[in-house]
């Protein structure tokens, strides 16, 4: 008796992750994410047994009420920025995939960690291509975070690990961990504040200082545990603003931002930078957030609407970068890094990135605790 089976083709399927948002701006809504967000114990990495504690007992029953009006800021009466962005981007990628790679040997797709699509539903969808003779023969999976961090990649490795023990079929599979120093992200990043720091002067403003804002981080993650988030995160800001045109490198500062909970966090802090520069009469200050690619909470509100309304009490004006979003050539070099990542011999991998040199690392400050002052 002939068998119906059908083997499958040579296919790689790469999905890109994001965290996701609430479902809505509602107070139940995010209570839910924030549970599910806050529960990790990559997120908070604390005594699991006190944080639980704390978050049932202080944090849920007071802060989703904050968070939902912040979210109903950035809320557009159907979606929320980091999910929209992340489908169109996803969307041109795919459309620009169709150049690079006319037999159809990559395929995108794009998951969320708290919101639909999951990575769960992502998975079932290959399994059914499996099933109907069509399914990928590899896994790529890109975290949307281009700098590494436990809280963030690692986060998403544990689910995916998770989701593998729940399934019989498994493919060949791998995890990029960081994208931050490749060209594709490097210049279009240059390409995106050089166009802000272009169109301020065009209007007649000379900017005074660039800020490179990254999202923050526990200082004892990077002195005690060794997280690469701060490393990487200086790797970011020098290879930017190295190359930028419309700005000298040394009116460019790097700070961190979203701060939580009572620890020390990585210095210095953007607001009170970005305050500090104000009131030292530096009037015009361009700030953008690459450890984002797509727009979302921290750069919309707190950057885009707190933090310009208090550089304007403080005398001074805030003037955002967008994050790259689905910009057309920020789609377009994405598409062929994915596909270099799929289908790319040693090589082509290692031409896809900067090269730092140790000389690049001289201005690096390194994080201390304030106990070991």
């Amino acid at each position: 008796m002939a068998s119906n089976y059908t083997p499958p083709q040579r296919k790689t399927k790469v999905v890109f992750v994001q965290l996701g948002s609430p479902k809505n701006p509602t107070t139940k809504e995010v209570r839910k994410y924030l549970r599910s967000f806050l529960g990790d114990p990559r997120v908070v990495d604390i005594n699991p047994w006190v944080w639980k504690i704390i978050l049932n007992c202080f944090v849920l029953p007071f802060r989703p009420k904050k968070s939902a009006q912040l979210y109903a800021r950035i809320w557009d009466g159907e979606s929320f920025p980091l999910i929209t962005n992340t489908a169109d981007f996803t969307e041109q990628v795919r459309n620009e995939l169709t150049t690079l790679d006319p037999s159809g040997y990559v395929e995108v797709n794009h998951a969320f960690l708290l919101s639909p699509p999951y990575v769960h539903e992502v998975y079932d969808s290959w399994e059914q291509d499996l099933a109907n003779g069509t399914g990928a023969t590899k896994l790529l999976v890109i975290p949307m975070f281009p700098q590494y961090s436990e809280s963030t990649i690692a986060s998403g490795i544990d689910a995916l690990g998770g989701e593998l023990a729940k399934r019989v079929k498994i493919p060949t599979f791998e995890v990029i961990t960081n994208f931050h120093r490749t060209h594709a992200f490097i210049d279009n990043s240059v390409r995106q504040v050089d166009a802000k720091l272009k169109q301020i002067k065009d209007s007649g403003v000379e900017p005074d200082k660039l800020v490179i804002s990254f999202h923050g981080m526990q200082k004892r993650r990077i002195v005690e545990k060794g997280d690469d988030y701060y490393r990487h995160c200086y790797e970011t800001f020098r290879l930017i603003v190295d190359r930028l045109e419309h700005l000298d490198a040394s009116d460019a500062v790097m700070t961190f931002q979203s701060r939580f909970g009572s620890e020390e966090w990585i210095t210095p802090y953007t607001e009170r930078v970005v305050e500090d520069l104000v009131k030292d009469g530096n009037k015009e200050i361009v700030i953008y957030s690459p450890s984002f690619v797509v727009d979302c909470l921290e750069t919309t509100d707190e950057l885009g609407h707190e933090l310009v309304n208090e550089a304007k009490e403080w005398g001074g004006n805030v003037h955002p970068v967008e994050c790259l979003n689905s910009n057309q050539q920020w789609c377009k070099d994405f598409a062929k890094y994915t596909f270099t990542q799929a289908e790319g011999s040693a090589q082509d991998k290692e031409d896809i990135e900067y090269q730092l040199t140790a000389a690049d690392y001289d201005e690096m400050k390194p994080q201390k605790m304030k106990s070991d002052d």
